[in-house]
This record gives C-alpha cells, structure tokens and sequence, in this order.
C-alpha cells in the first residue's frame, strides 16, 4: 500500500467506547484498519465462493461427469498416499 490516507467516520458512542474498551493500547487507526482489511478479504472470499458457484452451475451434465471422475481420482490418490507405509 501507499502512504495513509486521513478520513472522517461516524460511529455509534456506544460502539465505539466498546472497541475502545476491546482495543487496549491499539491505537483508533490500528483498529479501524485492521478492521476494513478483515471486512475486505471477507468481500473477495465471498466473491470468489459466488464464482466458483456461478462456475458449478453453468456446468453441463457431461462436464459435471468428467468433474466428479477427477474428484473420485484424487480422492483415491490421497487414499493410497495415506496406505503407503512411511519410509
């Protein structure tokens, strides 16, 4: 990232006395960063769970097929990887 940028927010007192209260010695900054860093990764892992649904369920019958064909081969792969015998 660059440098910060400074920006203006509007909480409710409530909440904000009790991340304060949570926060300890962080700093407001830390915890409002921490805080949007969190609820950005949550945005682009639920972005990437609708892709790979949107993905699922365009897929047609034959491709579904060939899909669970590859499931059930590593499926089998980490079976006999977990028989052999450690050396």
């Amino acid at each position: 990232m660059r440098g910060k940028t400074k920006v203006s927010v509007t909480v409710h007192a409530d909440l904000l006395r009790e991340v304060q209260r949570v926060a300890g010695a962080m700093s407001r900054s830390a915890v409002f960063e921490q805080a949007l860093a969190g609820w950005l990764r949550r945005q682009r892992q639920a972005q990437l769970n609708r892709a790979i649904e949107d993905y699922y369920i365009s897929l047609g019958a034959a491709e579904r097929a060939e899909d669970a064909e590859w499931a059930d081969s590593g499926d089998e792969a980490v079976r006999r990887s977990w028989d052999e015998p450690k050396r």
